[in-house]
C-alpha cells in the first residue's frame, strides 16, 4: 500500500471534498459518532456556496420547501445569530456561511485539513484502503473504513475505476460555467429606483426591489427574452461598452448582513465549460475577471447608485454545473423525472425545475407530472452509492442521474441532504461492518428524521 508514504491518518470516513455536500456529510458523520477526516483544496468549507459564491439557496420547488436535512436548520440558526441570513436561509452571507460550516464541524468533533489535493486512491480488491494526498509537506496517505466523494467532479470515484457519463448527450458538451462577483459601495435605494424606472418604462419584469431592512434587490433575464433591463445591457453593447456576453446572462441578488452589497451570478460562459479541465477552468478565470472589471466600468457610468461601487471578492473558485456524473447502484433518469418517480430508499425530494443553462428549451422547466403523482421526485440512496467500489460514496453534483435530472438536483439543497445522508451511512457501515450498498436507504432516512430532518409525503 505504498508503504514509502508516511500515514497522515487513520479514520472511520474520509470526506474528500469540503463543499457544500462534503461539510454536510463529515458533520453527519461525525455526529453519529464516527472518526471522520474532511480534505479540502481551498482554505475554507462550502464549496461553491462560499468560494464560488453561490448565494442564494433555490428552493426545492415543493409546497412546504422540507430541507430534507437535519443539519440545515443548524447552519440557519448561526447564520441568523452572525446577522447574515434572512428569515428562511435562502439568502446569505457567504463569508460567514465559511465561519459557520466550521463551526459545526468543530462542534461535531471532524478533523479539517486545508490546501490538499487527492492524488489519488489505494485499492484492495474492489474497496478503497486509502487516499494519496499531496500538499506543502509532500505526498501522505489517509486510511479509511469508507470514504465519500464530494469533490464536485467525482474525482475519488474514477481513481477507484468507476464508470461515469459527463456533458449534455446533444452535444458534448457540458452546462455553462460562471465566475460570480460581489460588488460592495452600491447606493441600494438609488439602485433599487433605477430598476422600478426601467420595469415601467420597458413594461417587462425580472427585477425586484423593496425598501425593507434590509432592503432586497434583485434583477436577472437573458438575452433570449426581452426584460427591464435588456435595453440598458443592449446600449451598452451598442457603444462598445459591454460585449455581447455580458447581456447574454445576468443575475444579482442582496446579500444579508451587507447594507451595500450585491451578488452577481455572472459572467456565464458558454464554451471551453469542462470543470475536469485545468485549461478551461484557467480560461474562465481570465475572461471572468476582465468582464467582472468591464461591467463594473459600465455601471459606475450608466447604472445610478453604482458610482462609488467596487469589486468587493471575485470568486476563487469557478462556478461549475455540471462535469461527471458518476455510475452509482441506481442511476436517476429523464423518466424518473417527469413521473415524478417514489423510491423506497428515498433520502432527498425535490421540484426544482430543469435548469440546463444555455438551452432555451430546458431552463426552467417544469416537468409535467401525472395527476396521481405527488408533485415531486425523490432521490434514491443507491444514487449515492458508487457501483462497483464497495465502501465509497458519492454526493453533491456529481451523484448518480442522467445528464437532463442532474440540472434539478444539482442546487444546494438536494447537495445538502445528500451529503448528510452520505455520511450517516458511512457511519452505518462503519458501525455494522458491512458495504456500503448493504445499508438500507430507508434506515439513512430514518435518522435523518429522528434528528429533525423534515420531508413532504403529502400533496
Amino acid at each position: 500500500m505504498n508503504a514509502h508514504l508516511p500515514l497522515y491518518a487513520d479514520v472511520d470516513v474520509v470526506v474528500c471534498g469540503g463543499g457544500t455536500a462534503g461539510a454536510f456529510a463529515a458533520i453527519a458523520a461525525a455526529e453519529q459518532g464516527k472518526t471522520v477526516l474532511i480534505v479540502e483544496q481551498f482554505g475554507s468549507l462550502g464549496g461553491t456556496a462560499t468560494n464560488g459564491l453561490v448565494t442564494p439557496v433555490m428552493s426545492t420547488g415543493m409546497r412546504e420547501d422540507p430541507p430534507c436535512s437535519y443539519i440545515q436548520p443548524k447552519v440557519l440558526e448561526k447564520l441568523q445569530f452572525y446577522a447574515a441570513s434572512d428569515g428562511d436561509g435562502k439568502k446569505f452571507d457567504p463569508l460567514v456561511l465559511k465561519l459557520v460550516l466550521e463551526e459545526l464541524c468543530v462542534e461535531a468533533g471532524v478533523k479539517i485539513l486545508y490546501h490538499t489535493y487527492i492524488a489519488g486512491v489505494v485499492k484492495e480488491g474492489d474497496a478503497i484502503a486509502a487516499v494519496r494526498i499531496v500538499n506543502k509537506a509532500g505526498e501522505q496517505l489517509v486510511k479509511g473504513r469508507v470514504f465519500i466523494d464530494a469533490t464536485g467532479d467525482g474525482d475519488v470515484s474514477v481513481m477507484a475505476g468507476a464508470a461515469y457519463t459527463k456533458g449534455n448527450p446533444k452535444t458534448g458538451l457540458c452546462q455553462a460555467m460562471s465566475l460570480r462577483y460581489v460588488l460592495g459601495g452600491v447606493d441600494l435605494p438609488a439602485a433599487g429606483a433605477f430598476l422600478r424606472q426601467e420595469q415601467a418604462k420597458s413594461g417587462l419584469g425580472g427585477v425586484y426591489y423593496a425598501e425593507n431592512v434590509p432592503a432586497s434587490f434583485y434583477a436577472g433575464g437573458e438575452s433570449a427574452s426581452p426584460w427591464a433591463l435588456s435595453a440598458f445591457l443592449d446600449a451598452g453593447v451598442a457603444a462598445g461598452e459591454l460585449e455581447e456576453g455580458d447581456r447574454v446572462y445576468f443575475q444579482v441578488f442582496t446579500i444579508p448582513g451587507r447594507a451595500d452589497g450585491l451578488a452577481f451570478n455572472c459572467p456565464e460562459f458558454f464554451e471551453n465549460v469542462d470543470g475536469t479541465n485545468p485549461d478551461d477552468l484557467t480560461l474562465t478565470q481570465l475572461k471572468g475577471k476582465r468582464a467582472i472589471f468591464r461591467q463594473l466600468t459600465y455601471f459606475k457610468a450608466h447604472f445610478p447608485g453604482f458610482q462609488n461601487a467596487y469589486v468587493a471578492e471575485i470568486a476563487p473558485m469557478v462556478g461549475v454545473r455540471e462535469s461527471r456524473e458518476i455510475q452509482t447502484e441506481y442511476v436517476l433518469t429523464a423518466k424518473d423525472l417527469l413521473a415524478k418517480q417514489k423510491f423506497e430508499d428515498m433520502i432527498c425530494q425535490s421540484n426544482y425545475p430543469v435548469d440546463v443553462h444555455g438551452d432555451e428549451e430546458l431552463i426552467g422547466f417544469h416537468a409535467p407530472a401525472d395527476e396521481a403523482a405527488l408533485p415531486w421526485y425523490d432521490i434514491p440512496y443507491r444514487s449515492i452509492v458508487v457501483k462497483g467500489v464497495d465502501n465509497l460514496l458519492v454526493a453533491g453534483r456529481c451523484l448518480g442521474a442522467e445528464f437532463l435530472v442532474q440540472s434539478s438536483l444539482r442546487v444546494q439543497q438536494s447537495a445538502r441532504a445528500c451529503g448528510e445522508a452520505a455520511g450517516i451511512a458511512a457511519a452505518m457501515a462503519v458501525e455494522k461492518g458491512v458495504l456500503a450498498r448493504a445499508i438500507g436507504g430507508a434506515d439513512v432516512r430514518e435518522v435523518m428524521i429522528s434528528r429533525g430532518a423534515r420531508y413532504q409525503y403529502e400533496a
